[in-house]
């Protein structure tokens, strides 16, 4: 039987499953446009039936469906450095021929960055970017890693590219120690077409004024919680053993401290002396002699 027979006959199959009600399996695909060709990008597709794929470079794609079927492809898996969006995504098979005009197209990510002045040889400073979008319910903390960390003074860029007309909002997020950070032009929405706007970013360090404490009669094995609760800040200390630490922030002249037991160790009452008072870098020692006694 020639090529032409065999064909017209599963034609023929493929009308008369799909006149009684039956089916074939076909395909719903598209295009994909703005990945490049690097492999730099990795978009993740998937179907209503959760079958995946993983696309690198611009081109046509396809998945399997049968030809009564509804389908809905949808994005599960965007790339780093681009956003990708899906037109023509789902609806409802009625015949084999397939469908060929889904749309994945993707627009380039923001990078976030600026210039680091001030910090101190040997510091590390850490940043946290709450990325922000209402309409796609997104709410993310990124960059307060070790990744993000920075460690140099110059210009900057943080890891997690942002998603065109997303909200951005730098802030430090552990500062390094003896100092004090301060973020200005730090939040804004990301836009791809005035990349500018979104690398404008100044974090300055000064020095500043630690508050120290020191822990006795903490049994081994106990744990408590301390709070110093400054301007616009509540720095929590979680202290295991006896000794001499700084709160995590150090504060600028003039700032109040106001160190608390926030959690008690099991079966110990901790006690504070010396809790306020204000930070001055003149005297730095007067926000030294805080003491927490444990019984």
């Amino acid at each position: 039987m020639n090529k032409s027979k065999i064909a017209g006959i599963l034609g023929g199959v493929a009308i008369v499953l799909a006149g009684c009600g039956g089916f074939v399996y076909t395909t719903v695909g598209g295009t994909v446009t703005g990945l490049g060709t690097s492999g730099t990008n990795v978009v993740g597709l998937k179907n209503e039936g959760n079958y995946t794929q993983l696309l690198s470079a611009d081109g046509s794609f396809s998945f399997t469906e049968a030809s009564n079927a509804n389908y809905a492809i949808t994005v599960y898996r965007q790339p780093s450095y681009v956003n990708c969006t899906v037109a023509n995504g789902t609806g409802t098979m009625n015949s084999s021929t397939g469908v060929a005009n889904v749309a994945v197209t993707c627009v380039p990510n923001v990078q976030i960055g600026g210039t680091l002045s001030g910090l101190a040889d040997g510091a590390k400073l850490y940043l946290i970017n709450n990325i922000t979008n209402v309409a796609a319910n997104v709410n993310i903390n990124a960059d307060n890693t070790a990744a993000g960390a920075l460690s140099a003074n110059g210009t900057f860029v943080l890891p997690t590219w942002v998603v065109s007309g997303y909200n951005y909002n730098v802030a430090v997020a552990l500062p390094p120690p003896g100092q004090y950070c301060t973020v200005v032009n730090g939040s804004g929405v990301a836009n791809n077409q005035n990349v500018a706007a979104a690398n404008n970013i100044g974090v300055n360090c000064v020095t500043a004024v630690p508050v120290t404490f020191t822990v006795t009669g903490l049994t081994a094995g106990n744990s408590l919680i301390l709070t110093n609760t400054s301007t616009a800040r509540a720095d929590d200390k979680i202290v295991t053993t006896i000794g001499t630490y700084n709160f995590d922030w150090s504060l600028l002249t003039g700032m109040p401290f106001n160190v608390t037991v926030k959690t008690q160790p099991n079966g110990q009452t901790c006690t504070v002396a010396n809790a306020t008072g204000v930070a001055n870098l003149a005297n730095p020692g007067a926000s030294a002699q805080v003491a927490v006694t444990c019984q």
